[in-house]
Formats: structure tokens, sequence, C-alpha cells
């Protein structure tokens, strides 16, 4: 499917600096009702592959394109069938990305976002419905996975070309489980955080998966981990909590916050940021040994964060928001 694109221009709104003047975080993109550019919905995910180029998605098939680290931002339109919902983007390298969302749908590009095609999700049998898929990892150029709502897991072993797995259905009265977010440390060491405390470990590439205790049985919404031993989750009510060990055990630390955070982001064992309700910004320069909570310049809930080294971050929220971060 070929993608055309719209300029849309973007101007630096609400400077605030929150930890000093020498990091600062900045609207890129308003909220919807201030900015009024008629290019509307909510942003569920971003991505950058380098310092300069990079993705947001959203409600009713938003896709954002910069070239220019954040400064501008594209509307990129995709052709589908219908508008839908997206929830992910995921780049595994400058050419090959997903987009991914609600009824099991999947885009791939291999071309860097110049254009995007539909791939097949093969169901299982005994398996109904498509269901809104959160989370994509590729391991290598042809093994990588899938999380989604009620327990979905998927997989492929041909690049993205196509997926199988799991997206099973829940009866009246049980309880319904995401699997929201995953991650690799190493190409054997995996993990997926979800509702419930639900934390899921693999060792062996994806081929198994066994729980992990993380240490509450409130929602998980992010993890990030640098190696097969070093890693952080994120979660309800300012859960953060850190492991040395591969996630045998792990510490609870202290943020002092009491609202969700949705996502978390480290690019070393020292810098990292976690977003959440109400614009909350946590950021730490001692691997989570204390957490710094600021705000964003918006009360808006930021759902998403990514960052390509300590000086450069960005984080998307409701009504189309889009921060930045700048450090030295």
């Amino acid at each position: 499917m070929r993608c055309g694109v719209t300029v849309v221009l973007i101007l630096f709104l609400n400077s605030v600096s929150i930890w000093g003047e020498a990091q600062e975080w900045k609207i890129v993109r308003q909220d919807d009702f201030v900015r009024g550019d008629g290019v509307e919905g909510i942003l569920q995910d971003v991505h950058f592959t380098n310092t300069e180029n990079g993705w947001a998605v959203g409600h009713g098939s938003l896709v954002l394109q910069t070239t220019d680290g954040g400064h501008t931002w594209m509307k990129v339109e995709i052709e589908l069938e219908r508008s839908t919902n997206f929830w992910n983007l995921y780049f595994y390298d400058e050419s090959v990305g997903f987009i991914t969302g609600v009824g099991g749908t999947i885009l791939k590009t291999s071309d860097g976002g110049a254009t995007w095609e539909r791939k097949k999700w093969e169901v299982e049998a005994g398996v109904s419905g498509r269901r809104r898929l959160l989370d994509t990892w590729l391991v290598d150029a042809k093994i990588g996975f899938m999380v989604g709502e009620n327990n979905t897991l998927l997989r492929t072993s041909d690049g993205g070309e196509t997926w199988s797995g799991e997206g099973r259905g829940v009866a009246v009265g049980q309880t319904r489980n995401n699997l929201e977010r995953i991650f690799f440390g190493s190409p054997t060491h995996g993990w997926i955080v979800g509702s419930f405390g639900t934390l899921l470990h693999t060792s062996d590439g994806g081929a198994t998966w066994a729980p992990q205790n993380p240490g509450t049985d409130s929602n998980l919404h992010g993890v990030h981990f640098l190696n097969s031993t070093t890693g952080w989750i994120s979660g309800q009510e300012g859960f953060i909590a850190h492991t040395t060990d591969g996630g045998v055990t792990w510490t609870q630390q202290e943020t002092d916050a009491y609202d969700n955070f949705y996502d978390i982001v480290f690019v070393d064992e020292s810098s990292g940021w976690a977003v959440g309700d109400f614009g909350a910004v946590a950021h730490t320069t001692d691997g989570g040994a204390t957490w710094m909570l600021g705000t964003a310049g918006s009360s808006t809930n930021l759902w998403a964060v990514h960052a390509v080294d300590k000086n450069h971050c960005w984080a998307v929220g409701e009504w189309g928001l889009i921060v930045s971060y700048k450090g030295d």
C-alpha cells in the first residue's frame, strides 16, 4: 500500500524545565483542542530509529513521521479498508518496522516507512476473533513476537510476513488478562508484562515462557532490559522495580508517585524515564536509586516513551500530544 504525505508544521510551545536548565521537556505537538489543525487522534506509541527520524501512531489510523528530531511532524496516509486504532509501533532497524492495533491489525514496512503492507495472522483452530495487538519485538531478522489482549502471543519465523499464535476470547465472568509489553535483553532472554502482575520470562528465545514474581499483583505496563540480567518494569500506582539477576529477584524502587506508569525506557545503567497519568515523567540518572518526579508541561496522560540516548527522549499521549526531552 502506498502512503501519501501531508506536512503539518508543529511549533515548540510551552517550554518547561523541571530538573534544571540543561534538562528540558518541551511540548512539540500540542493537544488537539489547542492545535486545531484538523489532524486529530490519541497517540499510543512512539519510536525513533535515530536522533532525527521518528514515528508516532494512534487512534483513527493516525500515523505521524518526523525527519528533524520532532520539530515538525508529517501525517502519513495509509490505505486501509476501514479506519482502525493503532496501538503499537516498532522498528527492528531503519528499514523494517511494524504497526499493530485493533482487530489483529498488522502492518509491515521494509523500506523505512515509504510503503506499508497488511500482514497475515494465522489463527489457530478453536480461536475466535482477532485481538488488539499491543507490542512487538524481533529477536533477529527472522524470529519475532507480538503480544496483546486476552493473553495473545504471536510468533513469526519469516521476518514478520506471517504470524501465528493464540488470541483466545474471555467468557462472561472470567478475568481478562492482557499482555502489554515484550522486551528481549539478548537473543535468548526476554520478558512479557501484563495485567494483575503478569511477568513471563524466556531463556530459550521464546520457545517456552515461565512466570516470574515481580512482587506485586497490580497491573504491569512497561518493561526494559539492557542485557540478559539488568532490567526494570513499571506499572500501577507509581510502581517501578529493578532486577540485576534476570528477574529471579526484583527490588521496588521509590518514586513518590501514586499514578500509573505506562511505559519505561533506559539508555544505559544510569539514565532512564517512566511516563504515565496526568503528564507524569519520572527521571533517574543513577539507575533508579532515586527518581525525580515532574511533568512534561501538560496534565495529559502519556502512554509511551522512547529514547535513543541520554539527551534525546520523546513521549506521546492523549489528544495527539508529543513532548520532547533534550539534555546537554
